[in-house]
């Protein structure tokens, strides 16, 4: 039904904790979410 979307969405933000973790970082921003996004292996490619 969702097309799987809960799933990456909780790939993304597991991502996002890891991106912020590895900086030190304290505050989500659109480079933590891109840097966390691009790390992510999704579909063919």
């Amino acid at each position: 039904m969702s097309g799987g979307n809960f799933r990456l969405l909780t790939r993304l933000l597991t991502q996002i904790e890891r991106v912020l973790s590895v900086k030190d970082l304290h505050v989500i921003s659109t480079s933590v979410v891109e840097a966390a996004r691009d790390s992510l292996v999704i579909g063919p490619g």
